[in-house]
């Protein structure tokens, strides 16, 4: 699917994005996100490669606070987000669509999907068919609006 491959592609720049606005430990660095994207947050398998691979290409160094290891820019980091503007602001404009999308019908359309494949192979022809019937009708009522009348993709 495109928007996870994005999600994946981006969560880099996100990451350093909230380090920047503050240190921060791993735990909030996810709620952060999860805040910017309007979904759930990134789990930590997700999120804990990326900090460890920030860390060694020295974008960002750690410091411990009670049990708490704490994440914050260094002199690299912050250069390379100078020189990676452009990238911060795709990533942060591809989480404010995200947001959008979820607040529109995210939840909706993640829900039905996961039915569907958690089911499929228990269904009916006559299920499956009028499930492609609808899912076909759906798509075009979709176009229709986005698109004003005209069906593109």
């Amino acid at each position: 699917m495109i928007i996870m491959r994005d999600i994946k592609g981006h969560l880099k720049f996100l990451v350093l994005h909230v380090i920047s606005q503050e240190p921060s430990h791993g735990y909030h660095i996810m709620k952060k996100i999860s805040q910017i994207m309007g979904a759930e947050p990134p789990s930590p398998g997700a999120l804990y490669p990326v900090l460890s691979s920030l860390r060694k290409q020295r974008y960002i160094e750690t410091h411990e606070e009670g049990k708490k290891k704490i994440y914050r820019l260094s002199e690299k980091g912050r250069k390379f987000l100078k020189e990676h503007e452009k990238e911060i602001k795709e990533a942060l404009e591809f989480a404010e669509r995200f947001r959008m999308f979820s607040e529109i019908c995210g939840s909706s359309i993640r829900n039905v999907m996961d039915v569907i494949f958690k089911n499929v192979k228990n269904l009916s022809s006559d299920q499956k068919s009028k499930l492609k019937q609808i899912t076909e009708e759906f798509e075009k009522k979709v176009y229709s609006i986005v698109y004003g009348g005209k069906n593109e993709k």
